[in-house]
């Protein structure tokens, strides 16, 4: 009873330090605003000594590709458009004219290229592939594992960070084997979405409509253009839409993703503060209802989920078994859509936060996209064994130890047997 009631309260103490965090690091750092769309943050964490005995002997990785564009090409040419059409008509401000120039060199640089991994995507591929790699040599080293499976969804981004990834790995160690496929047959591992596919459409409805009744942009409309209601008039023929709202929206979309190149120019300043976390947290509701644990739509979502951590499990069974002993490393390149519910089924601290949509406001404090899903998010399992044969696991988010719940008494490593009997009944149909 007492370790439950400390369990309780360690979470408690979380979701209160989420909600006054969250704002808090917005305010400091803009680009924690973008959400999915934030690029990869790489910070120092020493890999942990394993129990005296026990040495790596293979890795089982699900990774995002790296930073991108917008995959959406109107993201780009709706707001060059409608500033456009503005200047001409001398309706801009002077922060209105140079958004213009700002927006006119992002959406010139994005021009048919939308959706396409960034040469900053690239970068983080390889720079996790060389610390992985670095990290657990003797994985790679190994005379009987030399073998390395590659799996990617056939999104173009998802190809690229499997070639970006696998070359600096190819570059460390010569001598592995790697199979790469980029098919649809496993498509059910690389992009696992059936289940949300059931509900998508009504999520992302329920979203919007919220987005819409609760942004007030007429300040941030006031700020570009001369002529509110001509800026309202022109938004709506633009967006072909009867209320303004989408536009606001579009132009945080823009402002988030520049963080994803090395060169383009940062539209932030045209938001303030309460803004820009507004902006955060309409996007924030989009992604946990659409792809994230909640209680209206989770159950379903993480059956997505189930069919990842399946895979990973059986793969690790055979390794382990011995009947692929070749073996070094299973490594699978996708996207955020499986990582949010692998995460949540695994529940895995800080990523299973799980409430109503009636009680959307308190998101903030139980469920945050930008520290769940970046840019190459990944979660990585490292296998650890021992000359008697027994194993230990560790649980990896985005190259950090994370918690699950399942006893241990040497975190961050965790016996295979009881993560491996944990995972099984997570994977149950009826399993949250």
């Amino acid at each position: 009873m007492k370790k439950l009631f400390l369990l309780i309260f360690a979470v408690l103490a979380a979701a209160v330090l989420n909600a006054q965090t969250m704002r808090e690091e917005i305010a400091a750092d803009p680009d924690l605003a973008g959400g999915i769309y934030t690029a990869y943050r790489v910070t120092e964490n020493a890999v942990p000594e394993p129990p005296r005995g026990y040495k790596p002997f293979y890795i089982s990785h699900y990774g995002r590709h790296g930073s991108r564009y917008q995959t959406a090409g109107e993201k780009y040419e709706q707001p060059r458009v409608l500033f456009e059409q503005a200047a001409k008509d001398g309706k801009l401000t002077p922060l209105g004219l140079d958004a213009l120039r700002r927006v006119l060199i992002i959406a010139d640089d994005a021009y048919m290229r939308y959706g396409d991994l960034s040469k900053r995507g690239e970068r983080e591929q390889m720079g996790i592939a060389e610390r992985m790699a670095k990290s657990y040599p003797q994985v790679f080293k190994s005379k009987d594992s030399q073998h390395v499976t590659c799996l990617a969804s056939p999104s173009v981004r998802c190809v690229m960070s499997m070639a970006a990834f696998t070359e600096r790995l190819k570059e460390l160690y010569p001598h592995l084997e790697l199979s790469r496929s980029a098919s649809e047959h496993d498509i059910d591992i690389t992009r696992p979405e059936k289940n949300m596919n059931i509900f998508y459409d009504k999520a992302r409805k329920i979203a919007k409509d919220y987005q819409k009744q609760h942004t007030e942009d007429r300040q941030f409309i006031s700020r570009l253009f001369t002529d509110y209601d001509y800026a309202v008039k022109l938004i709506c023929d633009t967006y072909k839409v009867d209320n303004t709202y989408a536009f606001m929206g579009n132009m945080h979309d823009l402002a988030i993703i520049v963080q994803n190149f090395d060169d383009l120019p940062s539209l932030h300043d045209l938001f303030t503060e309460e803004e820009r976390y507004q902006m955060w947290s309409f996007f924030n509701i989009r992604r946990y209802l659409s792809y994230g644990p909640s209680l209206d739509f989770g159950d379903i979502r993480n059956q997505d989920g189930k069919l990842l951590l399946r895979d990973i499990v059986e793969r690790a069974d055979k390794v382990i078994a011995g009947e692929t002993p070749e073996e070094a490393a299973t490594l699978r390149f996708g996207h955020d859509s499986a990582v949010i519910p692998l995460l949540a089924i695994l529940h895995a601290e800080g990523c299973d936060g799980r409430i109503a949509f009636s009680e959307i406001e308190r998101l903030p404090e139980v469920w945050c996209d930008s520290r769940v899903t970046s840019m190459s998010v990944n979660v990585q399992f490292i296998f650890y064994r021992n000359r008697k044969g027994d194993v230990l696991v560790r649980l990896l988010h985005s190259e950090h130890d994370i918690r699950v719940p399942v006893e241990t008494s040497q975190y961050p490593f965790y016996r295979w047997e009881d993560f491996r009997r944990y995972c099984v009944q997570q994977c149950r149909p009826e399993a949250r």
